[in-house]
């Protein structure tokens, strides 16, 4: 597993997606292709991380992905930006 961040140009050509869209929500790209993002990639990981299986074990629970997601969301939307990571025209909260 490499671990690239999604400022990375490397990452841009490699998922395709313009650079306001890799900023909404971390992605999580299998070797075979599969994309995963937000709450999904945080599952994802979880499951190379002997430490986070709770996390998965949490997500099997019916229900609880649509509540991981929302909170994701609610959270992704809510963090502030270092002003030197900020994309142009955007200032810090």
């Amino acid at each position: 597993m490499a671990l690239a961040p999604l400022q990375d140009p490397r990452v841009v050509a490699l998922l395709g997606l313009p650079h306001d869209e890799l900023m909404k929500e971390m992605q999580f790209l299998w070797s075979d292709g599969s994309r995963y993002g937000g709450a999904d990639a945080a599952v994802e990981l979880a499951r190379e991380v002997w430490w986070a299986a709770p996390l998965v074990w949490l997500s099997k629970i019916p229900g609880a992905m649509d509540i991981l997601r929302k909170g994701y969301r609610w959270v992704a939307a809510s963090r502030s930006c270092a002003a030197a990571q900020c994309p142009a025209g955007e200032s810090p909260k």
